[in-house]
């Protein structure tokens, strides 16, 4: 074993990486002041909630890169992703938006409660958030800067479906999620094979990204059988899908990409 995985806080793939990597969680556990060689490096954060974003944890992050450098100056990063700028840069649905707006419905950065009118039913999310954190359709709930949040067209959502992207290709079969609504998070429920249309669908946003080794896309089919994006995930869970499926998506990822 000869891979290292940073994590800012545990998630549900942690168990599943951990047959190809070491594993240190950073909200747990003291980093090392010493490291192996390593061939690669994985950074991991899932946004879970404002303590745990990856920002708070730079000068650990920092060290640890520091530390496996020196050891390999050769050293590979899974997403090609070795520091908390780039990473927290990915993460902002802005950011998101402005590189994959051709999937995702019409978005816009919000700087006044006026910017809704131009939506029909809009939903407000924070910039930088996940797990159903920082999003709602009450205009009321939007706090603190208003250019921290986005405004975005709800969708009439009839099913929506986490697909994971490893090495550049679209894995065959996607998660079936429960959408989001005031009163419940999305969460998987099911799994299904992909149609061909939400394969190539899925395809094409991964070409807007080839750098990334693995990607989790929350796609959603609307009434009028459109495909949307609705985000793209750079540390993607899979543990639940595990369950469902039996696969172990890290299997693919250490197999194919280092």
């Amino acid at each position: 074993m000869n891979h290292l995985v940073i994590a800012v806080s545990k998630d549900s793939s942690l168990e599943l990486l951990r047959k190809h990597a070491d594993v240190i969680v950073l909200d747990k556990e003291l980093p090392p002041t010493s490291l192996r060689i390593y061939e690669s490096v994985y950074i991991r954060s899932h946004f879970s909630t404002p303590a745990l974003m990856p920002q708070n944890f730079r000068d650990e992050i920092e060290k640890l890169v520091n530390l496996s450098r020196l050891e390999n100056p050769r050293l590979r990063f899974i997403d090609n992703m070795s520091t908390v700028d780039e990473i927290v840069a990915f993460e902002d649905k802005w950011n998101q938006y402005e590189k994959f707006s051709d999937f995702m419905p019409l978005t816009k950065v919000l700087h006044s409660t006026e910017d809704a009118s131009g939506f029909t039913r809009p939903i407000f999310k924070k910039r930088l958030s996940s797990r159903g954190a920082g999003v709602t359709w009450d205009s009321n709930e939007v706090t603190g800067v208003l250019g921290d949040w986005i405004i975005q067209e709800s969708l009439n959502i009839v099913e929506e479906k986490r697909v994971y992207v490893i090495n550049g290709k679209v894995y065959p079969v996607g998660a079936l999620r429960r959408s989001m609504t005031d009163e419940q998070k999305t969460h998987a429920v099911d799994s299904c094979k992909l149609s061909m249309d939400e394969t190539v669908f899925a395809a094409n946003i991964a070409k807007k990204t080839p750098e990334l080794d693995m990607i989790g896309l929350d796609i959603a089919r609307t009434a009028d059988d459109k495909l949307f994006l609705i985000e793209v995930n750079r540390s993607p869970g899979f543990g639940a899908f595990e369950k469902l499926t039996g696969a172990n998506l890290a299997d693919i990822l250490y197999r194919e990409s280092v």
